[in-house]
């Protein structure tokens, strides 16, 4: 099984080395989904340390309800067009561009900014979240594919 990762912003700050179930992750907001690195982690961390300091925080601002997955089954909250997110997003591309994508038709044109709704938390409509920070998630921390684990976060400047 290949490692992968994704890059995302949570709602509530997690810490380096939080280990999380899959089916329980924090709230956030994915910016960039599954993905293989192309080289190595260290070098994924150290273009991600540079990057976070070209950007600035912006807010974002929570719209309708809406339903994802081949069935409808995830339950998301939208988020508001907003031109900063996705330039964030589009600069996360361009930066992974040699990086393959397990599911490339939600990147790019195909991105809907969304905060996937939890069990015991989520965000309501009109409801705005500062994104002030990136954070790298392991989809496999030590070949598990049930568990995943935060990387390191990067702060915005």
């Amino acid at each position: 099984m290949s490692q992968k990762y994704v890059i995302a912003h949570f709602i509530e700050p997690v810490e380096p080395k939080f280990n999380f179930s899959c089916k329980e992750w924090p709230l956030h907001v994915t910016l960039l989904p599954n993905f293989v690195i192309s080289d190595s982690l260290e070098a994924l961390i150290s273009n991600l340390e540079g990057f976070s300091l070209t950007i600035a925080p912006f807010s974002i601002q929570v719209g309708e309800d809406a339903n994802f997955g081949p069935s409808g089954e995830v339950l998301v909250s939208l988020i508001n067009p907003n031109a900063d997110i996705l330039l964030l997003h589009s600069k996360l591309l361009d930066l992974t561009k040699s990086y393959t994508f397990d599911t490339p038709q939600y990147i790019g044109e195909g991105y809907k900014p969304h905060i996937t709704k939890q069990v015991n938390s989520q965000l309501i409509s009109g409801e705005k979240c500062l994104i002030d920070n990136i954070t790298l998630v392991d989809m496999f921390p030590d070949n598990d594919i049930e568990r995943r684990e935060i990387i390191k976060t990067f702060q915005f400047n």
